[in-house]
């Protein structure tokens, strides 16, 4: 089951809590309310489609844009399954 992630953008800034989500449509209805998406999880993994994104806190948090988060809700979880991804492959697990 394939997810993109997003992180919520409000003007210039991130938004690091939840105290403001939008009611209508996911992506805003003008560019100062946005989602960035940040990461793709389908049939071959997890990926970052944003490459800045690596770079963000781990405690920021992630948006399912269109399914289920199934255990991805922070950078941080992205960060954890790109690595357990890399440790299997290298492992050959």
């Amino acid at each position: 089951m394939s997810t993109t992630f997003a992180i919520h953008k409000l003007g210039n800034s991130i938004v690091l809590e939840d105290d403001y989500l939008p009611d209508d449509d996911i992506f805003g209805d003008d560019d100062d309310d946005v989602f960035i998406k940040v990461a793709f999880r389908g049939s071959s993994g997890i990926r970052w489609s944003n490459e800045v994104a690596k770079f963000l806190p781990d405690d920021l948090k992630v948006y399912p844009l269109d399914n289920s988060a199934q255990g991805i809700y922070t950078i941080g979880d992205i960060k954890k399954e790109i690595k357990l991804q890399k440790d299997v492959k290298k492992y050959n697990l």
